[in-house]
């Protein structure tokens, strides 16, 4: 999921970026997991914790001004991978904007397409999994009574809660030991979300989604549970994959 902080200097304007993407989070229609939302640069500048976890950051302004393009490329010195979005009046000119130093992901024109805003934020979630999937991630390391069982992440299929346990389903076995849900998600990638109370499933192995039946078909022909609880967004990251 994207965390994304906005800096949006035309929020008075009829459809700016921070009303769509406010809608767009409250309704769980994008792989939005925190939005921030600021008017001023200098009030920016102070959110230091907004910033440290950004992946995604937009600048709506309709002049260009020296100290936006600075704060970009000063994020872009930071946080190598993170994706830098313009929203500009289509008579400003883009050059300004386009700095090697900066490297915008995207630029958006006013009068902004909502679905054209949906369209870029699904882009860039999808290059987002792209880029931490191609980094190394070490195996996950289960401890069971005295034996350690290394596991490649890509063959995890999903992890159930069974009573005091988990169980993690690979390709090829399934394991028992003692852990949580959060435990768990803090030692794997973006592409493992909740699905259900008692369900963790890795994304990339998700085969059909049917939320009439509220269930995931997995690769391995594994079908899952959804709940209500995390529907909309699991639906969202599913749109954005384009399952």
């Amino acid at each position: 999921m994207l965390n994304v902080v906005v800096l949006d200097t035309l929020s008075e304007e009829t459809n700016s970026i921070s009303s769509i993407l406010n809608m767009a989070f409250t309704r769980r229609e994008l792989p939005i997991k925190r939005l921030d939302v600021v008017h001023e640069l200098s009030l920016l500048l102070n959110a230091l914790e907004q910033i440290e976890q950004c992946n995604v950051f937009i600048a709506s302004f309709n002049q260009i001004r020296e100290e936006y393009i600075d704060f970009a490329q000063s994020l872009r010195y930071e946080k190598e991978n993170v994706f830098i979005v313009f929203v500009v009046d289509k008579k400003t000119d883009i050059a300004l904007c386009v700095r090697p130093s900066v490297r915008p992901s995207g630029i958006l024109f006013i009068p902004l397409d909502r679905m054209r805003v949906y369209q870029t934020i699904s882009e860039i979630y999808n290059e987002h999994l792209r880029i931490t999937s191609r980094d190394e991630h070490p195996p996950f390391i289960i401890k069971n009574g005295g034996d350690y069982y290394s596991i490649n992440i890509d063959d995890i299929s999903f992890f159930e809660a069974t009573g005091k346990k988990i169980a993690v389903k690979t390709r090829g076995q399934e394991i028992l030991f003692y852990s949580n849900f959060e435990t768990i998600l803090k030692q794997l990638p973006d592409w493992f979300v909740r699905c259900h109370k008692g369900f963790v499933v890795n994304t990339k192995q998700i085969a059909q989604a049917s939320f009439t039946e509220m269930t995931l078909t997995l690769n391995d022909k594994s079908r899952i549970p959804i709940s209500r609880t995390y529907r909309d967004d699991l639906r969202a990251i599913i749109n954005s994959l384009g399952v």
